[in-house]
């Protein structure tokens, strides 16, 4: 009764085991699915309104940091970065992109690493912090230029352009000229059908040739930078982007080329189209200068000093803005560097701590193996010790033994026999395995040749002719079948002291 119970309560606990994890999955399937759907909206708003791509990116961000999924929650910080970066919020574009960077995925997923640190790049060149900018891109082209992918394409592209625009600042050209023409080579490897279906985020075409175009006017060679200045306003256009940059591209293009009225025409185009977009919180300081100037040129005096007090007023924001934007970029850079010291002390001081554990567990052991073997050369001296004394009392023996059966032989005793087969135990046993009928007197003949006595000794020991004994031998080396220059001693001691006795 108690075992069906049992098995009823396990069912019963199996099931809604089952069912909480079902819904589990259920909650997290439709949490990945909300993210990226926020996701898609936040990329639709760029450049439309980034203050509503910044709130869909939050969205996702709320919901993201609620659950394991690492590469959601870096996408996230991503666009949320790179809306405060376009909405120059500089300070607090920042901490989002360290906190992308710190995720797992983007340590193990280069393109979402190097999206991040392109992201850091140009955010430093807005700052005008153009060796951290050269370096932060640098590393983006190292992660992607190798990659086929589309979207590691466009990110490596747009790195190398911005590489050539560093060059640019300092009047250097033929680099900049280039990474400019790389970055358009680069771009081209990704056919246009795969691009239209690209994220906003990754459609920088419009962009390139902005960049390669402000090369060349840069240098004052407009009719170089003219056909792409029409190639990037016309990207900008089936794209969708702002058309403020461009617009005041083809205004500087019709300054070089001395159509004053048309450059004014196209700086006020570029104005307003940055106005009418509330969400640009940039100031137009550059563009009312060059306003002013545009007016200047054609001796308007009255615009001229219009656009250029309101070029000085909006400076004054800008140096403002700046001076506290690039300081807290510079107090983040400096914390940042500042835990990468630290950690770099702690994992010198972890990695000193553990060579000195090493080292004193190997001086430990050393130590041991030492003592074992010390112990294990004492033990071995002793039983060498203990050997060569028993050997010495054995060869003591031996040598007693021997020089007793010596004694006993020369004195022709009639105990010879039975002493010797106590001290040469063997003998009898391997002789009667060579041949059975071997007699008694044979087998002590034997006995005295094998002792190594010579025929005149055993002779005059057992007090019998010479002859007799060299008879005896004979026929014992023929009973044998010795050859005839076989040594009779040592064939004797062959077979008696190595052979193995056998049955017969």
């Amino acid at each position: 009764m108690l075992n069906s119970i049992l098995g009823t309560l396990l069912k019963f606990l199996s099931l809604f085991f089952c069912i909480v994890n079902l819904h589990s999955c259920d909650r997290d399937k439709a949490n990945k699915s909300t993210i990226d759907s926020l996701l898609r909206q936040a990329d639709q708003s760029l450049e439309n309104n980034y203050l509503i791509s910044l709130e869909y990116a939050k969205k996702a961000s709320i919901i993201a940091d609620k659950t394991t999924d690492s590469r959601r929650k870096a996408e996230t910080y991503y666009y949320i970065a790179y809306c405060l970066n376009m909405l120059e919020e500089y300070e607090k574009s920042y901490p989002y992109i360290e906190k992308g960077l710190n995720e797992n995925a983007s340590k193990t997923y280069k393109p979402l690493k190097a999206r991040l640190l392109a992201l850091k790049g140009f955010h430093y060149s807005r700052l005008h912090l153009y060796k951290q900018q050269a370096k932060q891109h640098q590393e983006v082209i190292d992660l992607t230029l190798s990659r086929k992918d589309p979207e590691s394409a466009m990110t490596a592209a747009l790195s190398l352009a911005a590489l050539g625009i560093s060059y640019t600042i300092i009047n250097d050209y033929p680099p900049a000229q280039h990474y400019s023409e790389l970055a358009l080579e680069h771009v081209e490897t990704v056919p246009d059908s795969i691009y239209n279906r690209l994220k906003k985020i990754y459609k920088v075409k419009a962009n390139l040739f902005y960049y390669r175009a402000m090369i060349y006017i840069e240098q004052f060679k407009p009719n170089e930078a003219f056909p792409f200045i029409q190639l990037a306003y016309k990207q900008a256009l089936i794209d969708n982007k702002q058309r403020t940059l461009f617009l005041e591209l083809y205004a500087d293009y019709y300054m070089q080329t001395g159509d004053t009225e048309k450059a004014i025409e196209n700086y006020l185009l570029a104005l307003a189209d940055k106005q009418k977009r509330t969400c640009n919180r940039s100031t137009s300081a550059d563009l009312y200068l060059k306003i002013s100037k545009s007016y200047g040129k054609l001796q308007q005096y009255d615009n001229e000093e219009k656009y250029l007090k309101l070029s000085a007023s909006e400076r004054l924001i800008d140096e403002n803005k700046n001076r506290k934007r690039v300081q807290a970029v510079l107090d983040n850079i400096e914390k940042q560097e500042l835990i990468i010291k630290n950690r770099d002390e702690l994992l010198n001081m972890l990695l000193a701590i553990a060579f000195l554990v090493t080292l004193l567990l190997l001086l430990w052991k050393y130590r041991k193996y030492k003592l074992k073997k010390k112990k294990l050369l004492s033990a071995k001296e002793i039983e060498i010790a203990q050997n060569k004394q028993l050997i010495e009392t054995l060869e003591l023996k031996v040598n007693e033994s021997f020089s007793d059966l010596i004694a006993l032989a020369k004195k022709n005793s009639p105990t010879f026999w039975a002493r010797f087969q106590e001290v040469h135990p063997k003998f009898l046993k391997r002789m009667l395995c060579i041949d059975a009928n071997f007699k008694s007197s044979e087998l002590i003949l034997c006995a005295y040749i094998y002792l190594g006595f010579s025929t005149k000794e055993i002779a005059d020991y057992t007090f019998k002719a010479t002859k007799t004994i060299e008879n005896n031998r004979y026929n014992l080396r023929k009973k044998l079948g010795l050859a005839p220059e076989e040594d009779f001693i040592l064939w004797l001691r062959n077979h008696v002291d190595d052979s193995q006795p056998t049955t017969s």
